[in-house]
């Protein structure tokens, strides 16, 4: 393939279009590739050379390398897997990429991908959302075997079924005793007894998915499409042009004074371990992976404060790992009420004589919250014994990253204000904590109003 050099075209005011020539097609016509190029307005025409010049030679290497890419004529799906593999997986974190590439898998392509990244338009997005709204959107909905599946199914053994689907003997001897299974299971079934879906099979019904969990989908295509505009191939994103219209505000759940009160009383029957962890995400709304990645010398028992640095993840198929806070302001020292530091000076003595028994020395660079064994806790373990603990005991149910909105609850109640309180939630932002947690705010307007009275019947009054 012989290059030649690119040459510059004005095409309007502030828009050029580089043309690099490929040489021939086999009946002899010139093949070429076009890029086009819009400059900020107000450069002077030495700054225009100059970045001109620049863009053209970076798109004759992009040609001659064949690492070009040609918004007219690649799909969806093609630049999408480029975004994963060459920005995604380098930039986010695996819990990150995790969801990603479920949702964009499962839903975004296969409803997207075959359209022309350049033809791609809101119209296009708002169809795709809009058939996210029905239940068979929903990754989690289970399929019940049937009573025609059941006779059908009577036969074959559990091993025959288990090898003509290719699915594993578990999830067989499940099946034929009625137990439903997720859908990708459901349709090797299905394809390897000749039967349709609807007829072996009954949908759980499930609830529809989320107008937050729609919009997450809606992030994820605006993000591959802003890259796609920093990489040239399209000049503006269909997504900013969506309107989602007015949703109602997401208002977390959350304890009040009693429920908390409660809570304590029920956690006095139960491990050091999980009564020291829930009291501290309740003295600072650290989050789950935040407990569980805290260390001893993070804590400085002699300033009463705790210092977050890391926390501990799980994603399915890549294990347990450690990373940083979930933002830089998550890297933060949160003080300490005096109550959750002794409790935690008393655990430490606990824990050290617990590890004694199993022969393992205490170490300050050990985790906080460990199983008796010295083993630390799973990243997961926080929210699964939250859960049956609550059954457990009849407390009302929240889930464990609930206990956080708790936190922060009782601060604006005791009438800390929001600066303070957003960094001690690790927010990058206070308008994250007002949009949050507004609702809590707006609540405490009426006591505003009532400290204004006291205020007022303090003043002298004229004879």
């Amino acid at each position: 393939m012989v290059i030649s050099v690119a040459s510059i075209e004005k095409r309007s005011e502030n828009t050029y279009r580089i043309v690099v020539s490929t040489g021939y097609d086999a009946v002899g016509k010139k093949l070429r590739k076009y890029k086009t190029v819009t400059l900020p307005a107000g450069m002077t025409e030495r700054q225009r050379e100059k970045e001109l010049n620049r863009q053209a030679v970076l798109f004759q290497h992009e040609v001659e390398t064949g690492t070009y890419l040609d918004g007219e004529k690649i799909t969806f799906a093609e630049f999408t897997q480029k975004w994963l593999a060459d920005y995604a997986e380098r930039r986010l974190a695996p819990g990150t990429i995790k969801p990603y590439k479920t949702r964009i898998e499962s839903r975004i392509l296969p409803m997207l991908g075959h359209l022309k990244l350049s033809k791609l338009q809101p119209h296009h997005l708002m169809e795709f959302y809009n058939s996210l709204q029905e239940n068979s959107a929903r990754l989690d909905t289970r399929y019940t075997p049937t009573n025609e599946f059941i006779k059908l199914s009577e036969a074959y053994t559990v091993p025959d079924l288990a090898k003509l689907c290719g699915i594993c003997s578990k999830t067989a001897q499940r099946i034929k005793k009625g137990s439903p299974t997720n859908l990708k299971t459901a349709e090797k079934l299905c394809a390897a007894l000749g039967g349709d879906i609807k007829t072996l099979f009954s949908a759980d019904g499930g609830k529809k998915l989320s107008d937050i969990t729609i919009r997450h989908h809606h992030c994820i295509i605006s993000s591959i499409l802003s890259t796609a505009i920093k990489w040239n191939l399209i000049s503006s994103n269909p997504a900013k042009r969506v309107d989602f219209g007015k949703t109602a505000k997401h208002r977390p759940a959350y304890y009040d004074d009693e429920q908390v009160a409660a809570m304590f009383a029920a956690l006095e029957n139960e491990p050091m371990c999980y009564k020291a962890m829930v009291y501290l995400t309740v003295d600072t709304g650290m989050r789950a992976g935040e407990i569980t990645g805290l260390k001893w010398h993070d804590i400085d028992f002699d300033n009463g404060s705790v210092t977050v640095s890391r926390q501990r993840q799980y994603v399915a198929n890549y294990g347990v790992f450690e990373k940083g806070p979930k933002t830089e302001s998550g890297l933060r020292t949160i003080t300490l009420s005096t109550t959750v530091a002794a409790m935690l000076r008393q655990y430490k003595n606990r824990q050290t004589e617990d590890l004694f028994k199993y022969g393992k020395g205490w170490s300050a660079e050990r985790y906080v919250f460990l199983h008796e064994d010295g083993t630390p806790l799973h990243p997961h373990r926080p929210y699964t014994w939250f859960v049956k603990f609550l059954q457990r005991c009849g407390l009302s149910k929240i889930t464990y990253h609930q206990l956080r909105h708790t936190n922060a609850s009782l601060l604006i109640s005791a009438g800390v204000d929001v600066v303070t309180l957003s960094g001690r939630l690790g927010h990058g932002d206070k308008n994250i904590t007002l949009n949050t947690y507004s609702h809590i705010i707006k609540s405490k307007e009426a006591q505003a109003a009532n400290r204004m009275d006291v205020f007022y019947s303090k003043i002298p009054k004229e004879a």
